[in-house]
């Protein structure tokens, strides 16, 4: 009965996070916006699981932190004036816009995505596998290849940096150069060419996070080229739809990576095959909120199911890691913490959203203030991208972003080099770009020009 009451105030809390993101966009005019978007995110997050796993247990103190925690993030957004730069963004041309098509993009693309292929081919065959098992003996060889990441036994070499760097940054090209074709066969084979490394790596190497991610570097670029051009609809019927089609294509691919994960090369029958895909997707798309529902609890000294490992005061190292070994070393088992969560044959996770690492991190309260100085940074460069032309530091920012918020169920993706370096590389590549456009347009006036006078 207690229970069935604490479901429906977390559930409610939810829709406050809902509530939370119709306010703003009612008041700054779209949905693409980062305090928008986070709690969309936030509200997806808690929503789904709550309702989907409505039998298992949850602390509504858990969803009122998130709702706090949304809440100092959009915060951020306060010091701006919103009405200026939106009126600014509407200053953009189609020149502007259609600097992201250029010929260096579509080189760039197709480049990213054959070096993605061939560098996580070279990552998975310098840990020990033939090159003939990826041919003949796909799901063996990654199944056998997650075992030795979740062992901790794999060599992550530079092979795989750049593998996982060039795997990201292909959707992001895709994503720039898919809304300025108009004939179908085209988009579709864009869309094909930004997608085919990130489902490579994750049959070959059983990673499903590498597609989520994919996802949300494609969707940052898309959401790029809308400010650009100044349709800031987040909804409409023809997104809803690619949506759909989307998810329906990608949903037996990651299926098939469950089983390999599993260790099940062979099929056993629709009825096993059914139970360990259901507990599976309930663990991997549903388990983390539940996970840091019971953490929370034991931190502030309710009754929890597990006694958690403490290792509070780590002032950066589980949310900001890569910053953090510039200044020394700490070990991380695989999957980042030591203990997982499990809720009887439901579901099991060791992911506990970014929250708890945060927690760890700079404590309950401080974690709060952290979302509020990520906010505050978010907005600034988003305030930015609206009011200026050619700030090439704003737009790759503005994909970070999108990831960051899309990544905060799982991890903070501020641990991981290759969010660094995309940030740095596309800027670079914005900034390059910019320079072979204004070269390219200016070259094309001085012919237009000797024309006429000749």
């Amino acid at each position: 009965m207690l229970e069935g009451l604490y479901k429906f105030v977390a559930i409610a809390l939810s829709l406050l996070i809902f509530a939370q993101a119709y306010s703003i966009r009612m008041a700054v005019g779209t949905y693409i916006f980062p305090a928008c978007l986070f709690a969309l995110a936030w509200f997806l997050f808690t929503f789904l699981p709550l309702v989907i796993l409505f039998d298992v247990p949850v602390n509504p103190i858990s969803i009122l932190y998130l709702f706090n925690c949304v809440s100092a993030f959009s915060l951020g957004a306060l010091p701006f004036n919103w009405r200026y730069a939106f009126e600014a963004n509407k200053s953009k041309s189609l020149e502007d816009y259609s600097k992201f098509d250029s010929r260096l993009i579509i080189y760039l693309f197709v480049i990213s995505g054959v070096s993605s292929i061939m560098f996580s081919t070279i990552s998975v065959t310098t840990n020990g596998f033939e090159l003939s098992s990826l041919m003949f003996n796909l799901l063996e060889t990654s199944g056998r290849y997650a075992a030795l990441r979740g062992n901790g036994y794999l060599e992550y070499n530079v092979w795989g940096v750049l593998s996982t760097f060039f795997t990201y940054a292909t959707p992001i090209f895709g994503g720039l150069i898919y809304q300025q074709r108009q004939k179908y066969l085209k988009k579709s084979i864009i869309l094909s060419v930004a997608f085919i490394p990130s489902l490579y790596f994750m049959l070959t190497q059983s990673a499903k996070l590498i597609i989520f991610y994919s996802i949300g570097f494609y969707f940052g670029s898309v959401l790029l080229k809308k400010i650009y051009l100044n349709k800031l609809d987040l909804f409409n019927k023809t997104f809803l739809f690619r949506l759909m089609v989307g998810i329906l294509l990608f949903i037996p691919l990651v299926l098939i990576s469950f089983i390999s994960r599993e260790g099940y090369y062979e099929y056993l029958g629709s009825d096993l095959l059914y139970g360990i895909l259901a507990y599976s997707v309930k663990s991997y798309a549903f388990g983390q909120v539940y996970a840091f529902s019971d953490f929370l609890s034991e931190f502030l000294g309710s009754q929890s199911q597990l006694t958690y490992v403490h290792d509070y005061g780590s002032y950066g190292w589980y949310t900001l890691t890569s910053v953090m070994d510039l200044f020394g070393d700490k070990y991380f088992p695989p999957g980042t913490f030591y203990d997982s969560y499990a809720y009887k044959d439901f579901f099991a996770t060791n992911i506990f959203t970014l929250f708890r690492g945060l927690i760890y991190d700079f404590g309950g309260f401080g974690s709060i203030v952290f979302m509020f100085v990520c906010g505050l940074i978010a907005h600034a460069f988003f305030y930015i991208l609206l009011t200026s032309r050619s700030s090439w530091s704003a737009c790759s920012v503005f994909i970070i972003t999108v990831v960051f918020i899309q990544g905060s169920y799982l991890v903070s993706i501020l641990m991981a080099r290759y969010t660094y370096l995309l940030l740095l590389a596309f800027i670079l590549i914005f900034y390059c770009n910019d320079q072979f456009c204004k070269y390219k347009s200016k070259r094309q006036k001085l012919l237009t020009r000797a024309n006429r006078t000749g």
